[in-house]
């Protein structure tokens, strides 16, 4: 603070149109200043040109929430990782995260949930179904504080902004090589759902769709199955439809499962015969696709959706300096045995996943 001459802080509370006790306060960490007050004297002093790195130091940790699904789910374990990893390379901003697993069987007992969790925290990153109630509770949450929604959408919930993949283009993507690997003879084809209220994976579905109709109309979805994010009962959905249409050729699983899927392939001798797209490179799916029972798995980075929701906060309480070049949605990757990461070099640091 020696740096900082008393003239400076003055010229900081004149332009911020606060006290000189507040920006004292931000300087020295006492706490009782409302994050938006707090980022109107950090933009000024940011104009006036005070050492930013030296001012950070003084700032107050802002306290961010998490909220996803169980880790029991491979992607959500890999995006808690990607939390954990990228949080302290994010440290001089000020900003400490914690998880919160959301419980989504029971709506009223998430939306107390969502409640009990935001009244500790200064900004909240969300990743749950669009359910009326549940974008109500968000809508409310979001007057007091900057609300993200990460991964999959929730438009009318009053969210700062979404971060995550082109769930739309993902679906055209697996429609696209679905197709191309069944070939022109065309056949049946089985789309897998975890939650229909999940809007990204509805984009999904939607994309897949639309290029078969467009461009592989002999490939006919002649179903879509919702296994409620539970593995055992994709691989039991999907048994019961092999059964139902013999001829499947094809089967997108935009959720969970894919051992239980491949294991009712298995069952009715069908492994090598219908082309499975999925999602997300975990430890399983890899083996699974060098192995050849699935042929491509479409790859988000949760590490880089971590890192850019946390900087999309930064700049909303002007703690970065840097403007955003990023694009509007987050990369993905497309994987075939040819091109699958070695054990252990999994992308975006995913860890151990069975599912």
């Amino acid at each position: 603070m020696s740096g900082i001459k008393k003239t400076t802080l003055e010229q900081i509370a004149e332009a911020a149109g606060v006290s000189l006790s507040t920006v004292d306060r931000v300087m020295n960490r006492r706490g009782g200043v409302s994050p938006a007050r707090e980022a109107r004297v950090l933009e000024w002093a940011h104009r006036l040109n005070v050492d930013r790195v030296m001012f950070r130091a003084y700032m107050r940790m802002l306290r961010v929430a998490i909220l996803m699904q169980s880790p029991k789910n491979p992607f959500y374990l890999g995006l808690r990782n990607a939390f954990n990893d990228i949080g302290p390379a994010l440290a001089e901003m000020r900003l400490h995260c914690d998880v919160h697993y959301l419980q989504l069987k029971d709506v009223n007992a998430t939306v107390r949930q969502i409640h009990g969790i935001a009244s500790a925290y200064d900004a909240l990153i969300v990743v749950c179904p669009d359910d009326p109630d549940l974008a109500a509770t968000l809508r409310q949450v979001a007057l007091a504080m900057p609300v993200i929604t990460l991964v999959t959408d929730i438009p009318d919930c009053g969210r700062l902004a979404y971060v995550g993949p082109d769930n739309a283009q993902m679906g055209r993507v697996a429609g696209e090589l679905s197709g191309r690997f069944i070939g022109p003879q065309g056949g049946e084809l089985l789309v897998v759902l975890g939650m229909k209220s999940m809007i990204g994976q509805g984009e999904r579905e939607a994309g897949f769709r639309a290029v078969l109709a467009s461009r592989y109309p002999s490939c006919q979805v002649v179903t879509t199955l919702e296994s409620g994010e539970n593995p055992r009962r994709a691989g039991d959905l999907v048994s019961r439809a092999l059964s139902t249409w013999p001829g499947i050729r094809g089967i997108y699983n935009i959720s969970s499962g894919n051992s239980n899927i491949v294991q009712a392939l298995r069952a009715h001798g069908k492994e090598k015969q219908v082309v499975l797209i999925t999602h997300e490179l975990t430890a399983d799916r890899r083996r699974l696709l060098l192995a050849g029972s699935i042929d491509a798995i479409i790859d988000q980075n949760p590490w880089e959706e971590a890192r850019r929701a946390l900087e999309v906060l930064a700049r909303h309480f002007n703690r970065a300096s840097e403007p955003d070049n990023h694009s509007e949605h987050t990369p993905f990757q497309i994987y075939l045995r040819e091109n699958c990461p070695a054990e252990g070099q999994a992308a975006y640091g995913f860890r151990a996943g069975n599912r």
